[in-house]
């Protein structure tokens, strides 16, 4: 039953739509000093499926939402097995090659030597220098909290997506579409019968990319933070082989799982006329993560973006059809702000909701040449509650 519903939602994919958008235009800015989450993502290969290649290259050249600080290891793949479900093989790799273990490494720029520095975190965190001085941080409150909110706010906030991706083949799709339709299709009357027969005709002639994409997350509490700093840390000048060697054979790293989502991309080859195979499959790749990332984000409270508003007058913010952006989806409004001790907390001050009056922006992975005629590079939002925004508040989705 889910296969025929898939079938015929690729028809109705397959017809053509058409609309008329109003745009307005807007010129103001706004600083992009916010934390954001950080992401490392990994692909399933297996180079007897049809396309694998071309999978392959657009997915290690162009699959990394802006939205994320990229915090890529050197491994990018990982070889399928011939089970129905990844999962397994998945969790397996990531324990056997220590990938959490790598991700703090990365954090803290580990050198050759061994040793640590705070250089990236202060560059994502936008921390003074000297507060995050290690052996000053531990001795004052205010480093103290400092380090906290750095663990909190950004490597807890690391996460690890795996990408199972599969080029699926329209026609033979588009044949069982045809067995299927055939049941009914003399109650769809002849011209339901006709536009039935376009859609397949077009549905066949694309490409389709299905993606599994599993979703973990660094594990970084308050627990593993202490033992970090206080046995494993150390510079390029105070580290011993000792401390390297610890570091090395830590076993309390870990990665949460959080679940797993799917979605597909259906490419039109009779769009893209000069477009290679190689390219339409390239499009259906990233297309494909871009859907099922933002399922993972509507889905898991925990992987949502927070994206500062752009201009206030009017409401915008720079997030669109690419981070599921829809007529209904609702945000709310937080200002970060620091506690007593300097820890940042995020407080809600209002909610927004989407202005229908203009159109979403549409910021998927190449709408510059499917969309051209778009003039807009943000989405309107009104003021459901709250009192006074200012440009650079932060925005979240609700359900």
């Amino acid at each position: 039953m889910k296969t025929n519903l898939l079938i015929i939602g690729f028809i109705i994919f397959a017809m053509p739509l058409s609309y008329a958008q109003q745009i307005k235009k807007n010129s103001d800015s706004v600083s992009s000093s916010y934390k954001r989450s950080s992401l490392y993502t990994l692909m399933t290969t297996n180079s007897a499926r049809e396309y694998e290649t071309d999978i392959q290259r657009y997915f290690v050249d162009r699959v990394l939402p802006d939205k994320y600080n990229n915090h890529n290891l050197s491994e990018r793949y990982i070889e399928a097995t011939s089970a129905k479900d990844e999962l397994a093989n998945i969790k397996s790799y990531l324990a056997a090659n220590k990938v959490a273990q790598k991700l703090v490494a990365k954090w803290f720029n580990r050198s050759e030597k061994g040793g640590f520095n705070m250089n990236l975190i202060k560059e994502r965190g936008f921390y003074d220098a000297n507060i995050l001085n290690i052996e000053v941080a531990k001795s004052s409150k205010r480093g103290l909290a400092a380090l906290a909110d750095a663990g909190e706010e950004l490597i807890g906030n690391t996460f690890v997506l795996v990408n199972d991706s599969k080029y699926t083949n329209k026609e033979e799709v588009a044949g069982k579409a045809r067995a299927l339709l055939g049941a009914f299709a003399s109650k769809l009357g002849t011209v339901g019968s006709q536009l039935a027969d376009q859609g397949l005709k077009t549905f066949g002639k694309g490409f389709v990319v299905a993606t599994h994409s599993h979703l973990f997350k660094l594990v970084w509490n308050e627990e593993i933070q202490s033992r970090f700093y206080n046995e494993l840390w150390a510079d390029d000048k105070t580290i011993t082989p000792a401390k390297k060697l610890a570091f090395d054979n830590a076993d309390f790293f870990k990665l949460e799982y959080i679940g797993t989502d799917k979605s597909f991309a259906d490419v039109q080859s009779t769009a893209y006329t000069t477009k290679t195979n190689s390219d339409l499959i390239g499009r259906a790749t990233v297309k494909s993560i871009e859907n099922v990332i933002s399922k993972l984000q509507a889905e898991y409270d925990v992987f949502k973006t927070k994206m500062p508003l752009y201009s206030i007058e009017p409401l915008t913010a720079k997030i669109g059809l690419k981070d599921g952006v829809t007529e209904k989806t609702k945000f709310e409004v937080l200002e970060q702000q620091e506690d007593d001790k300097g820890k940042t907390k995020f407080v809600q001050i209002g909610t927004v909701k989407v202005d229908t009056k203009y159109p979403i922006w549409d910021n998927k992975f190449a709408a510059d040449e499917e969309n051209p005629n778009q003039k807009t590079d943000k989405t309107y939002f009104k003021k459901v509650s709250g009192k006074d925004f200012y440009p650079g508040l932060l925005i979240r989705q609700v359900k």
